[in-house]
Order: structure tokens, then C-alpha cells, then sequence
């Protein structure tokens, strides 16, 4: 017998108060975890990805929305879904290191066959295994282990949490104004933190200040989408601005990272091979290619930043 779809959450109306709009959008998204987390235990393709990206939206609608809700409800709720964003990481962090290195040794004679030491077949079998294989054996055992963690009493504990924090949410008084202005204005307050994150990274863009300009447009760009996506669809044109802005910081830092993380776990790789007595010269090579890839994304960083400006400015004029 195939289980019934859940019923959507009803949308909410035009004249709802904050706190009933904010409620909902955090409803939709513990009713799409729910769909997400049996297909992550199982291991489907995209899930684990997927259900991490949901818990992130929860998180990041819990402190743009935070000023609605009782801070130490909405702070527990956010440290425990923090703890399960970095169990599903931990797996999601294997599955992008396998990607990056499929796409690159797919790729690596194409650019510059002159230079690449992974077409000798012998090194390039070494780089494979140890990027590829192993890691794969990682992922197995890293999965594993996510799925005992959620057969836990603590992992119960989080999802009854979470119920009960939806069933009956502890509002502060600015929850019962009018959606709408409220939404807005907590909206902008996430423009506004983006604008101070990317003006803070000064000439020299030290990567921990880009993870943070990296966060601060992904956090931008879940509370923007929830004020015009059902069933809080309370915004138009202008939020849609604002949540393609948070993205676009978002996708070119997150690529940067990806690339920039790769490069340093190649390096591992390569250590662990010449403490081995294998060559490792392919390795530096893979991570060199790495490095210049992190680099050509952040050619783009610039034109996310000025669309980011513009989807502000346009936003404070709405």
C-alpha cells in the first residue's frame, strides 16, 4: 500500500498576523523534512543533499524570523537542527568531494594535455583510488553511521521539538502586527546583513570572511524565497530580486569553497601517498587545477555583490 501524500500547508491569507505567516513557512519546511529524511536513511540520490538544504532553511527562517518568537525556543530549536545540519554534512561533504573529483579527472586532459601528469596511467590510478575509491568507502561508513544517529532517542527528540514548537509556538508581541510590514521590514534586516558582511571583506577577501558573506546571502536567500513562495506567497518581483542576489553570493562562494576544500583534501591525499612511497606529484597537479578554479569564481564575485546592491536599493523603495 503507498502512503497518501501529506496535504500542503494551507496558504496563508493576505491579512494573517506575522506570527500565524512565519509559522506556516516553518511548517512547510518540517513537512518536506519529513518527506526527505527516509529517502536520506535510504540513500536515494540527491536526498541527503536535499534534506541538509531543508535544514538549513529552517535554520536560517528561525533567526531572520527570530524577533517573533520566544529567543530561547527558537534558539534551542536552531542549536539542535545545527547539530543535525553537521551529521548530514559530514556525508554531504564526502558526496561533493567525489563529485568534484569525477568532474575534474573527467575533465583534466581537456584543458592543458601537456601538463597533466594524471593521463600516466599509473598515477592517475593511484590519484582514482585515493580520491575516488576511498572516498567512496568513506561515504559507505560516514552514511552508516548517520543512519544509527537518527535511530537515537536525541534524534526523537529533535523531531518532537520541533512538533511542539510548531503546535504551539511562544510569539512575542510583535508577532500579532500585520504579516506583511512586519515580514518586510525583517526582510530588509537580511538585506542589510549581506550588504555588511560583503562590506567587511576589504581588498584581500580571507576566506573566513568570505564564508561569512557566503552564509549571510544563503540566509538572505531562504527568507526572501518564503515571503514568495506558497504558502507564504505575500511578496512579488522585488523578493524574488532579493532571493536570486542571496543565490548568486551564495552559488559563486559556495563553488569557491567546494574548489578550495577539495584543493586542501587533495593535498592530504597526496602526503598520505608520498609518506606511502607513491608518487604524488599527480596530486599536487589535481590540487593546483583546484586552486585555479576557486580563483576564475571569484571573477564573479564582483556582479553578484552589485546585484545584491540593486535587489537592496529596490527593496527599500517597495
Amino acid at each position: 500500500m503507498v502512503d497518501a501524500e501529506p496535504e500542503p500547508v494551507a496558504s496563508v491569507a493576505s491579512d494573517a498576523d506575522a506570527g500565524t505567516a512565519a509559522v506556516a513557512a516553518l511548517r512547510a519546511i518540517g513537512e518536506r523534512m519529513a518527506q526527505l529524511e527516509p529517502e536520506a536513511m535510504a540513500d536515494e540520490p540527491d536526498a541527503v543533499h536535499q534534506l541538509r538544504t531543508n535544514v538549513r532553511r529552517l535554520r536560517s527562517l528561525l533567526a531572520a524570523f527570530r524577533p517573533l518568537f520566544d529567543p530561547s525556543a527558537a534558539v534551542a530549536l536552531r542549536r539542535r537542527y545545527g547539530e543535525y545540519g553537521r551529521e548530514l554534512g559530514t556525508v554531504r561533504d564526502i558526496e561533493v568531494r567525489i563529485q568534484v573529483a569525477e568532474r575534474t579527472l573527467e575533465v583534466a586532459s581537456e584543458h592543458d594535455p601537456q601538463r597533466d601528469v594524471v593521463a600516466e596511467p599509473e598515477q592517475a590510478a593511484e590519484v582514482r583510488q585515493r580520491l575516488i575509491d576511498d572516498e567512496m568507502d568513506a561515504h559507505r561508513l560516514a552514511h552508516a553511521r548517520f543512519v544509527e544517529r537518527q535511530a537515537m532517542p536525541r534524534a526523537e527528540a529533535r523531531r518532537e521539538l520541533l512538533a511542539a514548537f510548531l503546535a504551539s509556538p511562544t510569539f512575542t508581541p510583535l508577532a500579532s502586527n500585520d504579516a506583511k510590514p512586519v515580514l518586510g521590514d525583517l526582510i530588509e534586516h537580511e538585506a542589510r546583513r549581506a550588504l555588511k558582511r560583503v562590506d567587511r571583506l576589504g581588498k584581500h577577501r580571507q576566506p573566513e570572511a568570505l564564508h561569512e558573506v557566503r552564509k549571510a546571502g544563503r540566509r538572505l536567500r531562504y527568507a526572501a524565497e518564503a515571503v514568495v513562495d506558497e504558502p507564504l506567497a505575500l511578496f512579488g518581483d522585488r523578493a524574488t530580486w532579493l532571493a536570486e542576489a542571496g543565490e548568486s553570493l551564495h552559488d559563486v562562494l559556495g563553488d569557491h569553497r567546494d574548489e578550495v576544500l577539495f584543493a586542501e583534501h587533495v593535498r592530504r591525499a597526496g602526503a598520505h601517498a608520498a609518506h606511502a612511497g607513491e608518487p604524488s606529484a599527480a596530486f599536487e597537479a589535481v590540487a593546483a587545477a583546484a586552486d585555479d578554479r576557486a580563483r576564475s569564481r571569484l571573477k564573479d564575485l564582483d556582479d553578484a555583490i552589485d546585484e545584491l546592491r540593486d535587489a537592496v536599493d529596490a527593496w527599500r523603495k517597495r
